[in-house]
C-alpha cells in the first residue's frame, strides 16, 4: 500500500478556510449576545394610559379600536386594513411622549359599526 503525499494547501483553500472560520465566529457570537429581557421595559402611571387613550380618540382615525391593558401597562391599538401608515404615525404623533406605551396591532378586514336600538352591539 503506497501512502501518496499530499502538498501544502494553496492560497485559496487557506482564504477559503478562514472566511469559513471567520463566518463560525461571528455566527457563535450573534448567539452569544444578549438580548433585551422584558423586565427592562418602561412602566406607564394609569395617568400616562388615560392619556395616551385620550390621545388614540383625539387623533380620530376611522377603522381604529383601542382599550388599555392594565397587565401590561399598554395601550392596545387595534388598527384595520383601512388605516394607512401616516395614520399610524398621526395616532403617535397626537401621543406625544407617551407614544411608548402604545402597542400597535393590525387586524384583516375591515371595523363596522354595529347598532341595534340605538345600542352599540
Amino acid at each position: 500500500m503506497r501512502i501518496k503525499r499530499t502538498t501544502a494547501p494553496t492560497g485559496s483553500a487557506r482564504r477559503t478556510r478562514l472566511i469559513a472560520v471567520a463566518a463560525g465566529f461571528l455566527a457563535a457570537a450573534a448567539f452569544a449576545a444578549p438580548t433585551a429581557n422584558a423586565s427592562d421595559a418602561h412602566t406607564f402611571s394609569a395617568a400616562q394610559l388615560t392619556q395616551a387613550s385620550d390621545s388614540v380618540m383625539k387623533a380620530d382615525i376611522p377603522g381604529t379600536a383601542w382599550a388599555v391593558d392594565a397587565k401590561n401597562n399598554r395601550v392596545v391599538v387595534t388598527v384595520d386594513d383601512t388605516v394607512s401608515q401616516a395614520e399610524i404615525a398621526k395616532i403617535k404623533k397626537q401621543a406625544g411622549a407617551d407614544a411608548g406605551a402604545l402597542t400597535i396591532k393590525h387586524t384583516a378586514g375591515t371595523f363596522n359599526k354595529l347598532i341595534s336600538g340605538g345600542d352599540a352591539i
